[in-house]
This record gives structure tokens, sequence and C-alpha cells, in this order.
């Protein structure tokens, strides 16, 4: 990285912008995430920010970023990456030619080169198709996802190409481009695909925008952190190292199924008390069971929306109703409860959430798993307040029980 440069990180939502941010910081760059738009003076570090537009129109999506995105065009040493959602989810094409367009003002479009990849998290992309153990095969296919949602010219490189090498990709990527094509989709499977993608892009395409998930920010990231001018971080926090709480708050808003076998898997614990969170509960809302005095040495208070019905939307307006009572109602036991750890599950929980709790930006302290920071923060009252960031859908069934230090029964 130059010097004093920013990286930008634009998401569409929190934790997708949180799980890049983990990513910088495991490879080396100071990182932060940052809850309004980010304004000059940029610091030299990797900064994070959402739209916050997954749930939106594709309209008012590509308003929100071409919106972010113009102020910050003209400042110097700036390097951008579009965030999308390695399962796919959200406005894609929208938001993209979006940022393109403002990022060009009157010049020619740069390209786009796109992997949503994400292998510490299993997920890739081949023949155009999504991998990812939850959606069935071949079934989502990122070209036909981009033609449908932009009126950019989009162009699919398959692996055997990638598994050529980078000047084969290369030849591939400029060849693409030539023929008129502005998104060029590039499937990957591994870490060391990712890294092919960016050593061909760099020689064909020095001026194509990134646009991947947390798995391609990880292998620019480390790129980056090598370059002359990078400031250099301190010494970065093992997952056994952040222990040291005894008062935790998990708060899960996702509806994912695998975020509801996490919920599972912690719930069996005997330091556990959990708290099903619905719209139609009557009375105090807070069981006095759920607030008893902890018996033992750490304890974990845990908020959680049920499990979906089949069927019925993760995303959407009503959806957002739901997780923002969630946030009330975290914020009312961060109040009473006083944790000294909050892990937030799910983007949408985690915007309504921390923006209630006064907070406008977090520092990534360390990557605990893949994608999933341990961050710190103050608040408009000045108390500092420690926060584990995870999207729903990361992870396995004992993730937060390892994300806590607890061992999973």
């Amino acid at each position: 990285m130059a010097e004093q440069a920013t990286l930008l990180i634009l998401a569409d939502d929190l934790t997708g912008a949180a799980d890049c941010a983990a990513r910088c910081r495991h490879a080396g760059l100071p990182a932060q995430i940052q809850f309004t738009p980010p304004e000059p003076p940029l610091p030299p570090s990797a900064l994070a920010f959402t739209s916050d537009s997954r749930h939106v129109s594709p309209t008012e999506a590509a308003r929100r970023v071409a919106a972010l995105v113009a102020p910050l065009r003209r400042v110097p040493q700036v390097r951008w990456y579009k965030k999308i959602d390695s399962t796919l989810r959200g406005n894609l094409g929208s938001e993209l030619e979006a940022m393109l367009r403002s990022l060009a003002q009157d010049r020619p479009l740069p390209p786009a080169i796109l992997c949503p990849a994400f292998p510490a998290q299993r997920r890739g992309l081949e023949d155009g198709y999504l991998v990812h153990e939850q959606t069935p095969p071949r079934t989502v296919h990122l070209p036909t996802l981009l033609e449908a949602q932009s009126q950019l010219p989009v162009a699919a490189i398959p692996l055997a190409v990638v598994r050529q090498g980078p000047e084969a990709l290369a030849e591939a990527l400029a060849a693409a481009y030539g023929r008129g094509a502005q998104l060029l989709v590039v499937d990957a499977l591994a870490d060391a695909d990712l890294a092919c993608l960016v050593a061909a892009a760099r020689q064909a395409l020095p001026q194509a925008l990134f646009c991947g998930s947390a798995g391609l920010m990880g292998v620019l990231a480390a790129e980056l952190a090598r370059e002359p001018g990078t400031p250099p971080t301190d010494q970065a926090i093992s997952p056994a190292g952040h222990t040291d709480w005894r008062r935790a708050l998990v708060v899960v808003g996702s509806g994912s199924e695998m975020a509801h076998r996490q919920l599972a898997a912690l719930g069996r614990l005997p330091q556990v008390h959990t708290l099903e969170v619905t719209l139609d509960q009557t009375g105090p809302p807070f069981p006095e069971a759920f607030l008893e005095p902890p018996s033992t040495e750490r304890t974990v208070w845990v908020l959680h929306l049920p499990r979906p019905a089949p069927g019925v939307p993760l995303e959407g307006e009503r959806a957002r109703r739901l997780v923002a009572y969630l946030a009330r109602l975290g914020c009312g036991a961060v109040a009473r409860l006083e944790p000294d750890l909050l892990v937030v599950v799910g983007g949408d929980t985690a915007i309504h959430l921390l923006q209630q709790l006064e907070l406008d930006r977090l520092a990534v302290l360390a990557e605990l798993l893949p994608g999933m920071p341990l961050t710190e923060g103050m608040d408009a009252a000045g108390r500092l307040r420690r926060v584990i960031l995870k999207a729903g859908n990361h992870g396995d069934a004992d993730t937060l029980c390892r994300l806590l230090g607890l061992n999973a029964r």
C-alpha cells in the first residue's frame, strides 16, 4: 500500500463489512468498521462500511451506493473494494454498476473483476455457479444474476483457465475486456485460485475494481500488507487470548439454519441463559429467571428470534421489524446485565443494535475465526465496548462456543 493509503471496503450489510475487516486484520492491516459514511481525512488503514442496502429495491440500493462513493472518489491515495455476499444475496448488479459509474464520473468505466469465493467458509464458484453446501448444486448462476440486475456486459472465465496459472488467466481477462465485457466473473474454489486471480488482474487489468467476498479480500489484504508504507499493527489477539470476560451477551437475529444450529449447541452449556424473543410476548421483556445472578464463574445470556418457518423470507421489511425489536431488547439487556463482551449475529441485527448503543465505529483487534472479528469501540457515554461480529451463516455448529472460548458438548 502506498504511503498514507486507505483501503475502502463497501459492503451491503454490516457483517459483510466486518468479515472483510477481519480478513484485513488477519493479514496485518489495521482495520476499522464504520457505521457512518467516511469523511476525509481518511485513516491509513482498511476502512469497511456499509450501504445497508441488501433489503431494499435495486434502484434504492444503487442510489445509496452512488451517494456513498461520490464524496470520496476524488480523495487521493484510496483503493476501493466492493464486498458482495459469498452466497450471492443482495442487489449485486445494480450496486456494482452504480459504484463503477460513480467512480468513473465522465471517464470510461473501469472493468470489475468478480469472485465471491470464500474457501475458509466452504464457498466457491465453478462454471459461474455458487458452490455452497446449503445451496442445491448449479442453481445460483452469478453471470445470469448480473445480466438480470445490470446493463453492463458480462463474461465468465472458467476454473480450467484459472488453474492454468496467472499468465493464461491474464490473457483471458484481457481478451474478455477487449471484446467489450465490463463485469468479468472468475471461478475459484481455493485460496490458490484467488491468489492466481489477483496476480493475473494486476498484470492484465490493473485499473479494475475488485469485487468479491471476504475470501478475495483476504488475498488482496495480504498483498497490500507487504507494500512499503503500510502502518504496523500491534500483536494480534489469538482466539484463546480474548477469554478474560465474565459476562457475555449474545444477540442472534439471523434466521439462517446454521445460526440456529449454533444456538442449539451453545444452549446445551450449563452457564448459558437463553430467551427467545417474539413480537407477541406479554409481560416484562426479561423474566427474572433469565436475569438471575450468575451461578458460575462465567455466564452467557442469549437473546434470539424464533427459527423461521419453512419458506419464510429471511430478509425484507418484516424481518427488519423483528430485528429492530430484538435490538431494542438487546439494548435493554446491555443496560441490565452490563456484559463485558457482546456477540452479535446477523447483519441487520448488528446495524440496529450497535447504532442504538451509539457506537459509530469499531476497531478490529483480531480475527478470531475466518471472517469473525473481535472489535472494540467507544459509545457516546465514553464506555468501551468489546464486540464480536458474525454473519448468521458463517461457521459450523460449534462456532459460537469457540468464539466464546467454551467447550461445546
